[in-house]
């Protein structure tokens, strides 16, 4: 299904990945019984006719969840957005109802939608994170772009995710983390600067990283933030002579994040600053087309999201043993 894309300078696939690092996100534009929401276009993976499945129901789902369908020889889990949205309004036009299959947390999910709007190229400077109040009243939203006479509001699809199935979610394997525990690495003198917008992740990758050792660590919420400690940083650096791993051994960083995204943060730090501390990318949008982005802007490694336990043997492996070869962590 092709959609119209409204920017500045109409890009190809090919053409964002050679543009990666200028702070820009496409946020696909769909609606709910006339309210208009936006996910990021690094998520979607295909939009489909909803006449055109076949939606198999499950027995006893969890609330939201319609059931699932076969996609591309799989079975993928459907969930409702009216239903986890709490909109009981009249039944969509069958013509404009979607499916929208996406694909983040290693996890491929559909998720039945009203209707297409179109794509949008826009600055994470438009970006605007909700309020305390209005997050209260809305948690499936972190945030709201304003598009020309209306307000999309962004969807966390993580969090709807985690509602539904806590352990499709950000969730740590415990096994694993009682194996690190018990190899008694020192790690409290690894300096670590972690870059995260969310703050339920934002605690959770914390705390299990304190668990395991790390207990020196700096937080920042969005790129420019980290940016600007690690530019400090730098400045009395060349000031002082100190080596930079005296302010910081690692950077750790989300991708998606209001004001500067994490792709532009690294390219920042890596091409512009041309600090060599490790930054190692961690976010729910791995994919083969995201590494290679990775890779363009600098980043020394990646991890997708909940995979806590990966961004540990990525420290431990390069800060804790000095090892310069992750590659088999990162395949």
């Amino acid at each position: 299904m092709s959609l119209k894309t409204t920017t500045n300078q109409v890009s190809t696939k090919t053409d964002i990945l050679l543009e990666v690092g200028t702070n820009e996100v496409e946020v696909f534009e769909f609606n709910i019984a006339g309210q208009h929401y936006g996910v990021n276009v690094a998520k979607v993976n295909q939009i489909i006719q909803r006449d055109q499945l076949k939606i198999t129901r499950a027995d006893c789902p969890p609330n939201g969840v319609l059931g699932s369908i076969t996609f591309r020889g799989k079975p993928t889990m459907t969930i409702d957005l009216r239903s986890i949205l709490g909109i009981y309004e009249e039944e969509p036009d069958s013509s404009r109802a979607l499916m929208l299959v996406t694909q983040f947390n290693d996890q491929t999910v559909a998720f039945a939608i009203d209707g297409a709007e179109r794509i949008h190229r826009v600055s994470w400077e438009r970006f605007e994170p909700i309020s305390s109040s209005f997050a209260q009243e809305n948690p499936y939203v972190n945030g709201i772009i304003r598009l020309e006479d209306r307000l999309v509001l962004i969807l966390d699809l993580e969090y709807i995710l985690t509602l539904i199935n806590p352990k499709l979610g950000m969730v740590v394997d415990s096994q694993k983390i009682n194996k690190i525990e018990q190899e008694f690495k020192p790690r409290d003198h690894i300096k670590i600067l972690f870059a995260e917008d969310s703050a339920m992740i934002r605690k959770m990758v914390f705390n299990q990283l304190n668990e395991v050792g790390f207990t020196n660590i700096e937080l920042a919420t969005n790129g420019k933030e980290a940016l600007d400690k690690v530019r400090a940083a730098h400045e009395d650096s060349k000031a002082t002579g100190k080596p930079f791993n005296e302010y910081y051994d690692l950077i750790l960083t989300d991708i998606e994040m209001p004001v500067m995204d994490g792709l532009t943060f690294c390219k920042n730090v890596k091409q512009d600053l041309k600090v060599d501390t490790p930054l190692i990318v961690f976010s729910s949008l791995i994919n083969d087309q995201m590494i290679a982005k990775c890779k363009a802007v600098g980043a020394n490694g990646w991890g997708t999201k909940p995979k806590v336990n990966l961004i540990v043997d990525i420290i431990d492996r390069l800060i804790v043993n000095g090892e310069e070869d992750i590659a088999d962590l990162l395949n």
